[in-house]
């Protein structure tokens, strides 16, 4: 997990925009049961529907089997190195722990309860 108060401050934004990475949370969950299920050449079936270029390129990695520090560099170099800030970076940052957490075979509800962290204004009941 990125732990990184410069970042976490970059990636600040409103309680609207956190909610509306929601379904980004159960997203991930997703893919994480499908890997955990079926293996992860089994998610290659989902990446002609994602559009997010940095999903797809962090789940083409897991599927290609990189080593996980190789694909935690790749996510990394963006987030950093990329001009993103607010939502758009809050959305990366979600998206690189899931997709680690993914790679290292946890379960869909340590995904879960992992990326939904990030979303701190929002209320439990809103993951309902």
């Amino acid at each position: 997990m990125l732990r990184d108060l410069a970042l976490a401050a970059k990636a600040a934004c409103s309680k609207e925009d956190q909610e509306s990475l929601i379904p980004l949370i159960f997203s991930l969950k997703e893919l994480g049961a499908q890997a955990k299920k079926r293996g992860f050449l089994s998610l290659e079936d989902k990446l002609g529907s994602i559009s997010d270029n940095f999903l797809k390129i962090g789940l083409q990695l897991i599927i290609d089997q990189t080593n996980p520090d190789v694909v935690s560099d790749i996510l990394d170099s963006d987030i950093y190195y990329n001009e993103s800030n607010g939502r758009e970076l809050l959305r990366k940052i979600i998206i690189r722990e899931g997709l680690l957490r993914i790679q290292a075979g946890d379960t869909s509800r340590n995904i879960f309860l992992c990326t939904r962290t990030f979303l701190g204004k929002i209320e439990n009941s809103a993951f309902s």
